[in-house]
C-alpha cells in the first residue's frame, strides 16, 4: 500500500508557501508546475474558442456578402382586376435591370404605387433566393363623373368613381375594358373640388352604387345600358337609357324600382310598343309613356295621289 505524504496536503502546502520568500515562492518547483498547468489549460481553451469564433465570423461575413451579392432575377406580379399590367408597374417603380435584395426598399416601392390614384393598395416583398413579389389592387370604376355645368363653361372633364365614392383619373391604357360606363352629372354643390383623390359624400354616391349593382343583375337584352344619370333633386334620380328612354326613380328602394323597370320593358317588348318615358317610383302603378306608331309614309303618299286624281280640273 502506497503511503501518502502528509506534508503535501493542500492546506499544509499553502502554509509552507507563505513561509517562503517571494523569490522562492515564485520560482519554486511547485509554483512552476502550477503555472505550467494553468498555461496548458488556457492554451487548450484558446485552441477550442478560436476556431469557434473564427467560424462564427466567417459565417456572418459570408451571409452579409451573399446578401449583398443577391440580385432579383424574377418578378411575380398579380393584379386584382387586370387593369394595370406588369409593364406599367415596372415603369412606375423605375425598375430597370437587376435589383439588389439587400438594398430593396419594399415600403418605399409600395408608397410609390399607391401614390397613383388608380391603385387602391399594393404589397411588395422579396422572396429568397431571387424573386420579387408584387400584388396590386386597382380601384374599380363604376361610373364616369362630370360636372353638369362644365359644358356651359367649356371645362368638360370626366373622372371615374369607385364604389366608395373615390374619384380617380380615366386612363385609357388601364381601363380599355371598362370605357362604356354611364355618366353621372354632379351639381355644383355636390363637391367642393372636382379632382382625383376627392371623395363624394356617402349620401350622394350610395344610391348610384346601388343603382349600378341592381342594373348589373340584368342582361343588356333585358334592361338597356344607362347613358346618363341626373340627380336634379335630393330624392330624385333621372336615367337616360340607350335609345333615349327616360326613367324617373327615387333614391330609396333602388332594387325594387329596377325590378319594376324590367317588368315594364318586358311588357313593352311583348306588346310591340315603344316607350319614351317611365316612372318607376309608384309601387302599385308605375307609369309609362308610349310612342304612337307613325303612319306608313308610302301609304300616306299613295292616298294623297289618289285624292289628287279625283279632284275636278278647273278650266280657264
Amino acid at each position: 500500500m502506497k503511503k501518502g505524504n502528509r506534508y503535501r496536503r493542500q492546506g499544509n502546502v499553502k502554509i509552507l508557501e507563505k513561509a517562503l520568500s517571494i523569490k522562492d515562492a515564485l520560482f519554486s518547483r511547485l509554483a512552476v508546475r502550477r503555472g505550467a498547468k494553468r498555461l496548458r489549460r488556457i492554451f487548450l481553451l484558446l485552441l477550442l474558442i478560436i476556431p469557434i469564433c473564427y467560424g462564427i465570423f466567417r459565417a456572418v461575413t459570408y451571409t452579409i456578402e451573399k446578401a449583398y451579392s443577391l440580385s432579383i432575377e424574377h418578378v411575380d406580379y398579380a393584379s386584382s382586376r387586370g387593369f394595370i399590367t406588369k409593364e406599367h408597374v415596372m415603369q412606375m417603380l423605375g425598375i430597370e435591370g437587376a435589383i439588389n435584395m439587400a438594398t430593396l426598399d419594399a415600403s418605399g416601392m409600395e408608397a410609390a404605387l399607391t401614390s397613383n390614384p388608380c391603385i387602391e393598395s399594393a404589397h411588395i416583398r422579396a422572396e429568397l433566393p431571387d424573386t420579387l413579389s408584387i400584388e396590386v389592387e386597382e380601384r374599380i370604376p363604376i361610373v364616369y363623373v362630370e360636372m353638369e355645368n362644365a359644358a356651359d363653361r367649356g371645362q368638360r372633364r370626366k373622372l371615374f368613381m369607385d364604389p366608395r365614392g373615390y374619384l380617380f383619373p380615366v386612363m385609357p391604357e388601364y381601363h380599355a375594358k371598362v370605357m362604356e360606363l354611364p355618366v353621372w352629372y354632379l351639381n355644383a354643390s355636390d363637391v367642393k373640388d372636382f379632382k382625383p383623390g376627392t371623395r363624394i359624400d356617402e349620401e350622394l354616391y350610395r344610391p348610384i352604387t346601388e343603382l349600378v349593382s341592381a342594373l348589373n343583375t340584368y342582361q343588356l337584352t333585358q334592361i338597356p345600358s344607362v347613358r346618363e344619370i341626373f340627380r336634379s333633386k335630393s330624392w330624385k334620380i333621372v336615367l337616360t337609357l340607350e335609345g333615349g328612354i327616360s326613367v324617373i326613380m327615387q333614391v330609396y328602394g333602388i332594387y325594387e324600382q329596377v325590378d319594376r323597370l324590367h317588368m315594364i320593358l318586358e311588357h313593352a317588348r311583348a306588346t310591340g310598343k315603344k316607350i319614351s318615358g317611365i316612372n318607376v317610383v309608384p309601387v302599385l302603378n308605375p307609369t309609362a309613356t308610349f310612342i304612337e306608331p307613325e303612319l306608313n309614309k308610302e301609304e300616306d303618299t299613295d292616298d294623297k295621289k289618289d285624292k289628287g286624281k279625283n279632284k275636278p280640273v278647273r278650266r280657264r
